[in-house]
């Protein structure tokens, strides 16, 4: 089997347009709210993206997890017209970030922790990502269809907590642990993860000459993203605000939909349906992205 080419693989990912954190078009008439009582969090696995911001590429294969995990170190009411900001949580690591999980659209989660929102005028909200975890299935050389747990970490928690993983990381988790990196070294012929980290992303495993993954070093960056989430994710923490576009549903209940529909994108070169080693064309560099998801808001 041919292993991955990840310099190059990256360097045609970046000509793609994908989805990220996005918002459907402003509606002057609702830019702020007031008087919150709760916030929730839900994902949505069907096809409910505003027309504008769904993108596709036809040479593409698309899936929708089976699963869905969300890692929230902080959430923050932004306040307006005089109002102060006010934190839902604020978790004093990344490594105690509160972790959400979906298994359906009906899932829903309240972020409040123990607490009450003050009354007041709230025009958004600002979220720091530790990391998003999914399930979908991957083509093995040898053991057929198998359905992974794969984590992208959009937060460094090595920079200032000593932890392992860098912005853009992928890794596998097993019943709970996390069991290598992947996207790197290694991937024939089943998409083994690869451990350590440095043996993962650096030229045949040995340590010293890192991937470069979308003009980015592998020493700080793993192989996820295009161009825009590598210029602009921070380190240490992955920031994003979300504006209140918001549908009214006469609630007082403001809920974030994460849209992750067809959010795992690849060029199917082996016409199984699935991500495999079968794909990888180190001649002509497989395509393949994970999407951010977009987020809406509405009252409840």
């Amino acid at each position: 089997m041919p292993r991955i080419n990840m310099k190059n693989t990256l360097i045609i990912l970046t000509v793609l347009t994908f989805v990220g954190f996005t918002a459907c078009e402003k509606d002057p008439e609702f830019t702020s709210i007031k008087n919150i009582e709760d916030v929730k969090l839900k994902v949505s696995f069907g096809n409910t993206k505003a027309a504008g911001t769904l993108k596709t590429v036809s040479s593409m294969t698309y899936e929708t997890p089976e699963n869905y995990y969300v890692a929230l170190k902080k959430v923050t009411l932004l306040g307006a017209n005089g109002t102060s900001d006010f934190n839902l949580f604020n978790e004093p690591d990344l490594g105690s970030s509160f972790v959400f999980d979906y298994t359906d659209d009906d899932v829903v989660h309240s972020l409040l922790k123990d607490t009450a929102i003050p009354a007041g005028e709230y025009s958004s909200i600002e979220i720091d990502i530790y990391y998003l975890q999914m399930n979908i299935g991957i083509a093995t050389g040898e053991r057929g269809i198998e359905r992974r747990n794969f984590r992208i970490y959009l937060s460094d928690d090595a920079e200032t907590e000593g932890g392992l993983h860098q912005p853009g990381d992928m890794t596998q988790i097993n019943d709970g642990q996390e069991v290598g990196w992947l996207l790197g070294e290694g991937q024939s012929p089943n998409m083994d993860p690869v451990s350590p980290r440095e043996a993962a992303y650096t030229h045949g495993g040995e340590g010293i000459t890192w991937y470069d993954f979308a003009g980015k070093s592998g020493a700080e960056y793993g192989p996820f993203g295009d161009l825009e989430f590598m210029n602009n994710a921070p380190h240490p923490i992955y920031r994003t605000i979300v504006d209140f576009n918001y549908v009214d549903n006469n609630g007082s209940d403001l809920v974030l939909d994460f849209n992750v529909n067809d959010c795992w994108q690849f060029e199917d070169k082996s016409g199984d349906g699935y991500f495999g080693a079968d794909d990888l064309d180190p001649v002509n560099p497989t395509r393949w992205h994970m999407a951010l998801p977009e987020m809406t808001t509405s009252l409840e």
